[in-house]
């Protein structure tokens, strides 16, 4: 009997404890001095809810939801949320994030508004303002948030400051934020401040975000540093109207900075601009280096920079930077208006049009693009190693289509319908090479092969569709090479149709006609 009743005891324990494994706490919080509620731990209704976000933190436990309703809530230290648990608005049933307020209160404190840091932590629906980032604080990164694991969703970040890194968020080597506005952020440091919204450190993901109106001396929306880990990614958002201040040269890069690693993929960077207040301010829109990628996005009227308005696209060492299947126009700066292509910078598939110039070259090279309408062309004006422009078309720009100043290689290229000359020759520049390519005056070099100085019929040069019409002399008279294998042309239509067409465009066959792509 004795040995029966203790069987018992051990089931009822087990019972219990499995039970507790899977019913996780739900917490409450209003904010102070709401009618009807007296504080009472654990805070497990609203009649008992906390009116400290913190205190309901403390004691929810791992896999616990806390429940903040609408209203704001001044801090007097920063949130700490270092386990599994959810943090979010609540409003009859409903989130409410621009009617949760988390105020970080300063100047009267100065600390950041929220810390996360737990891989399986989320932080829903509230808005994060007036934090600061003290230098004692994490060296004075993120303003709002400081975000080393964990989800952020569906959250407005605005009105805070850092004198270090990251006015709005640092996102540090981890976390995830998404479908959340980050605006109105400033990093503060006038000689050495980086991204007024978003820091990205080794890694961490964006997406779905806005990142509006934020101001730093580098990055002022968006700041890569990729540094040792596997590079931060920034997906689907948009990054406009955000500032660099410069107060050195060699400062700037407006909408985004990216130094070594990072990722941008289908983005909208417009309407970024640097100010100068001593010196001169670098890339407007974005600014890449080191192993960096954009792609798939929209970069337009991005303004205030000297080099490089739409895009700065170089990289150092080994590693590269490359721009891919990317829209840059209506971009200004004093060169470079469209793109600052530099050292091992790679532009593929890529359209430049309606730029105050359309690029500056110190040693980078182009494939499959498209260069038009800009109010200038291309200067190719310095580098150890050749720059190689390869089935590009480079057509209708003001004054020069391509000025070279050092030698460069030119391949299945149409330069055509210049304001000035197609092509000139400067400093050691005649010793370009043109191979399989469409342009006038008659080219004359030693190495010169396969040119051709006929129109070539574009489809309507009016309507800015400079795709080739099927009598054009560019149809079939490229020059195959081991690249466009498996490779497609600006329109995303196979490279290779017969033999390779000269320009950025393959003409489709006529329909009916069987074809082998190969």
């Amino acid at each position: 009997m004795r040995k029966m009743k203790q069987q018992v005891v051990i089931v009822l324990i087990m019972c219990t404890v499995v039970s507790g494994t899977i019913s996780a706490a739900t917490n409450y919080v209003v904010p102070p001095g709401t009618p009807g509620v007296t504080p009472t731990a654990n805070y497990t209704s609203w009649a008992t809810a906390a009116t400290n976000i913190q205190d309901a933190i403390d004691v929810v436990g791992s896999g616990g939801v806390v429940l903040v309703t609408n209203g704001t809530y001044v801090l007097t230290d920063m949130l700490t949320i270092a386990d599994s648990i959810t943090v979010r608005s609540f409003n009859n049933g409903a989130t409410d994030r621009d009617g949760t307020i988390i105020d970080g209160n300063y100047p009267t404190t100065t600390n950041r508004c929220v810390y996360l840091n737990h891989a399986s932590a989320v932080l829903d629906g509230l808005t994060l303002t007036n934090g600061f980032g003290a230098t004692n604080s994490f060296s004075g990164k993120g303003g709002g948030l400081y975000l080393a694991g964990g989800t952020v969703t569906n959250c407005l970040i605005t009105g805070n400051e850092t004198l270090g890194a990251g006015g709005g968020v640092y996102l540090d080597q981890a976390g995830t934020i998404v479908d959340s506005t980050i605006s109105e952020n400033f990093a503060t440091n006038n000689n050495a401040s980086y991204a007024g919204g978003v820091y990205i450190y080794k890694a961490g993901l964006v997406t779905n975000c806005v990142v509006s109106g934020n101001r730093a001396n580098k990055g002022g929306g968006v700041y890569f540093n990729g540094l040792g880990g596997a590079g931060g990614l920034l997906i689907d958002s948009t990054v406009v109207n955000n500032e660099a201040f410069v107060y050195t040269s060699g400062q700037g890069q407006a909408g985004i900075g990216m130094y070594f690693k990072g990722l941008v993929t289908r983005c909208n960077i417009i309407s970024n601009t640097i100010t100068v207040f001593n010196g001169s301010g670098m890339h407007a829109g974005v600014g890449m280096s080191y192993f960096s990628i954009v792609r798939d996005s929209y970069i337009a009227y991005n303004t205030g920079a000297s080099y490089g308005g739409g895009i700065q696209c170089a990289g150092g060492g080994s590693g590269g930077a490359i721009v891919t299947n990317c829209v840059i126009m209506h971009n200004s700066a004093w060169v470079g208006g469209g793109v600052y292509l530099g050292y091992r910078g790679l532009l593929v598939d890529c359209t430049i049009v309606s730029n105050s110039h359309a690029v500056f070259v110190q040693q980078g090279s182009a494939r499959n693009c498209l260069f038009a309408d800009n109010d200038s062309g291309i200067w190719v004006q310095s580098g150890a190693t050749k720059s190689l422009w390869e089935n590009c078309t480079v057509v209708n720009n003001g004054g020069n289509g391509m000025r070279f100043s050092v030698p460069a290689i030119v391949d299945n290229c149409i330069v055509y319908g210049s304001g000035g000359a197609n092509w000139s020759y400067d400093g050691t520049g005649s010793g370009t090479v043109w191979t399989n390519s469409c342009t006038t005056p008659t080219l004359t070099g030693p190495n010169d092969t396969g040119n051709i100085t006929s129109d070539p019929l574009f489809a309507n040069t009016a309507t800015g569709n400079y795709r080739l019409r099927y009598r054009s002399p560019c149809v079939n008279t490229g020059m195959d090479r081991a690249w466009m294998t498996g490779a497609v042309d600006l329109d995303g239509e196979p490279r290779l149709v017969g033999t390779v067409d000269m320009g950025a465009y393959e003409l489709p066959p006529p329909p009916g006609t069987c074809i082998i792509v190969r």
